[in-house]
């Protein structure tokens, strides 16, 4: 036990020496009893809570930790990184075959109380993975959080992830086929490392652009999202420097994109999107939407002013827009179409419904809200099912 609490000090790829399991597994080489047996019932109590093997708990532990080391090995192969990586996978092997069994029996050799004997046990499992597993994980999903987590917010200059991103996929999606083709068409070329776009989705409200950018991450194993608020568009630069080095590939994803007069976010966007402030990295793109025809929102005094003072509005507005190399258009559906929406829904939940009461309770609930799109298509088929669901007749007043 003693030995391999100085083989979990030693480890070097792998950035595992804070883990609470491995900082208790140490612990419990002291000579201490009381401080020996806390370490494993602290060990055990863990593995019981997350209903996971040892091995498991170990497995995920390689797969989440930060690993700089890997990340530079993926770049440039070298004997001494790989022994490195090896050498650790090895003591992490051996750890896993430490069963709850083996570890009392040691300590009840060392300070020959019965009771130990008595404590709960944790299941050890199998550990059956290699340096390549791990290597090819990284390569493939990223370490440290990009590779537990997809989505990530950046705020304040700080990235954090997102815990529970929305699931959705683009084969749930309805209509705008054609809009989503191009789109997923760049993605694929900027997954392969193809040259690609940034993106403008522009149109009205509710019509699946912000869903359509996010339903993209359920598709591409080493694509990540990093939603940027407009407030922080001006920290574009050091986002990029933050991720330029990254294995995978982000989305720097901006919702709802609109700046007012002489928002300091509105030159830096242009000059990163042109690559006038920093070069932009292989590995970034930005995709942003919008339902504003012109970027630059027009104040009281924009509006009174000149011909030429307008003309040149519009004008620095164009520019940024030009500068995304895809222009993409989502307009509201009309009256079929959105039927046809809603019946596609209701098909893929398995509800059943007369279809001519399905249109007339649709459309009546679309005039409610003043306006037809795919957000208000699957309002209508939550609170129709909620309703069927209750035995209530959604044609009820």
């Amino acid at each position: 036990m003693k030995e391999m609490a100085h083989k979990l000090s030693s480890v070097t790829a792998f950035d595992i020496k804070e883990d609470y399991l491995v900082k208790n597994f140490i612990l419990m080489a002291s000579n201490d009893v009381y401080t020996a047996v806390e370490a494993y019932t602290a060990v055990t109590r863990r593995l019981l809570e997350l209903d996971l093997t040892l091995s498991d708990y170990l497995c995920d532990l390689l797969k989440y930790s930060e690993s700089k080391l890997v990340e530079e090995y993926i770049k440039k192969e070298t004997n001494e990184r790989l022994y490195a990586i090896e050498y650790d996978v090895s003591i992490i092997r051996d750890m896993a075959k430490f069963s709850a069994h083996k570890v009392k029996d040691y300590l009840f050799e060392k300070f020959n109380e019965n009771f130990i004997f008595s404590l709960p046990e944790y299941k050890s499992g199998g550990f059956d993975y290699d340096a390549k597993f791990f290597i090819r994980h990284v390569c493939e999903n990223g370490s440290g959080i990009y590779a537990r987590y997809k989505a990530f917010v950046y705020d304040e200059g700080k990235l954090l992830p997102i815990e529970n991103p929305d699931h959705v996929r683009l084969s749930e999606l309805k209509k705008y086929e054609v809009q989503r083709k191009q789109i997923v068409d760049n993605t694929r070329a900027f997954i392969g490392g193809h040259p690609a776009d940034n993106v403008l989705l522009y149109g009205d409200r509710g019509t699946g652009k912000s869903t359509t950018v996010k339903a993209l991450l359920g598709e591409y194993s080493n694509l990540r999202i990093v939603q940027v608020d407009k407030k922080d568009v001006a920290c574009l630069p050091s986002l990029y420097r933050q991720l330029s080095n990254n294995p995978l590939k982000f989305i720097i994803f901006i919702d709802d994109l609109s700046f007012g007069e002489n928002d300091e976010g509105f030159g830096v966007l242009k000059k990163v999107l042109e690559g006038s402030v920093c070069g932009r990295p292989d590995n970034i793109l930005i995709y942003a939407t919008t339902n504003r025809r012109h970027l630059i929102k027009e104040t009281e005094s924009s509006r009174m002013g000149d011909n030429v003072h307008k003309a040149d509005e519009i004008d620095e507005s164009m520019s940024l827009s030009d500068r995304f190399g895809l222009f993409v258009t989502f307009l509201a559906p009309d009256k079929l179409t959105y039927l046809e929406i809603v019946r596609s829904m209701v098909l893929d939940r398995g509800i059943i419904i007369d279809v001519e009461k399905l249109d007339r309770c649709a459309e009546r609930f679309a005039l409610k809200r003043n306006g037809r799109s795919p957000r208000i298509a699957r309002q209508f088929v939550d609170s129709l099912q909620s309703k069927l669901a209750l035995g209530i007749d959604p044609e009820a007043k």
